[in-house]
């Protein structure tokens, strides 16, 4: 396994993938057959119904796939943005303050963005607009205190894939120190942040009950090896990785499927092997397969503005979808086709706030 240059093309192809399986997970998980989500905490019955259901329902398996394991795709764009940071600080050298300004700049104005669809769409699909609590919840997620939960089920509230908002910039918080101890020490830094992050992520799931409400997988200290990850890969560009870490992957990846122990280990191993999977696919998609590689590259190029967008949506679109396998493949192709022509106008609204919060 070889470490390819990351380029504007690959990368695109990463967020592509990701947010893909991110939206289509969201959709899924809320229709049955249910799996449960395997996302923050260990449940052996998830995997017993993912089985399950396979058995029962086998052309419920687009479904199925989605639920269970879509939301690997945060970890895709944990990876990616640990990739892009890197290279981005590699151009061009910045200290804490006009780095956090610079991503502050582009995060809030994604986030009015994704307000202003959740106002619209809350009038037009529930016929009522959004109350105070609504607005609290929206300014916990603006000061990003939203992950540690500090009214019940913040986390999770308006709508649940913005709790990745607090993880994230959390991750931009602890960056330029990540970047300079990689840089300086190279493998040896990743190898003790991960292993810091493992043994918080274990204190957590064993001593620190996750019903009290904070689940450390929401935040950074979980997600660390992840985000390591791809700041060691960026700064190492053609190196190449033994095979056996990719067989290791695979062993602790279907370990932590059936045996909590090991769950903590599911999402840097998961991480190797989607990367793994996507080096390998590189070429074809590039060169050989036209199709793919538009839909990669728009989707990657729309990525974040589905992301902060598709949330509110999936409701309608699931009472619409019936009760039969047909209906609810069709429910997730018309919702895919309507978040992505929303992400049009969202891109554009994106832009203009961009240019009118400028500093001059």
């Amino acid at each position: 396994m070889k470490i390819n240059n990351f380029t504007k093309d690959n990368t695109l192809i990463y967020k592509g993938i990701g947010i893909l399986l991110i939206v289509l997970h969201n959709f899924f998980h809320w229709m049955p057959p249910f799996t449960g989500e395997n996302e923050w905490d260990f449940s052996s019955e998830r995997l017993a119904n993912f089985y399950n259901g396979l058995f029962q329902y086998p052309l419920e398996f687009v479904n199925l796939l989605f639920s269970y394991f879509g939301h690997y795709g945060v970890q895709l764009f944990i990876f990616i943005s640990g990739v892009g940071l890197a290279l981005s600080m590699q151009q061009k050298s910045r200290g804490w303050g006009v780095f956090m300004i610079e991503r502050l700049k582009k995060l809030y104005p994604l986030m009015f963005v994704g307000f202003i669809f959740l106002f619209f769409i809350t009038i037009i699909g529930q016929s009522k607009i959004l109350g105070w609590v609504q607005c609290r919840e929206f300014i916990y997620k603006l000061l990003f205190l939203h992950t540690f939960n500090i009214t019940k089920g913040s986390a999770l509230s308006l709508t649940g894939p913005w709790w990745f908002f607090g993880l994230i910039f959390q991750l931009y918080v602890l960056f330029p120190f990540l970047y300079k101890a990689i840089k300086k020490y190279n493998t040896h830094a990743f190898i003790i942040i991960t292993i810091i992050s493992i043994v918080w992520i274990y204190i957590s799931q064993y001593l620190y009950s996750p019903e009290a409400g904070i689940y450390l997988l929401q935040n950074a200290p979980g997600q660390l090896p992840v985000f390591a990850l791809g700041i060691l890969f960026a700064l190492n560009p053609g190196k190449r990785i033994h095979f056996m870490w990719g067989v290791l992957s695979l062993v602790f990846f279907a370990l932590g499927n059936f045996f909590k122990p090991f769950f903590p280990l599911t999402f840097i191993s998961v991480t190797v092997l989607l990367f793994w999977c996507i080096s390998k696919m590189e070429y074809f998609i590039l060169n050989k397969s036209k199709i793919l590689k538009t839909v990669l590259f728009y989707y990657g190029s729309i990525s974040m503005m589905l992301f902060v967008i598709h949330g509110p949506l999936r409701v309608q679109f699931i009472t619409i979808s019936g009760d039969t396998f047909w209906g609810r493949l069709l429910g997730a192709v018309f919702f895919l086709i309507a978040v992505t022509a929303l992400s049009i106008l969202g891109k554009m609204l994106y832009k203009w706030l961009i240019e009118k919060t400028k500093f001059s």
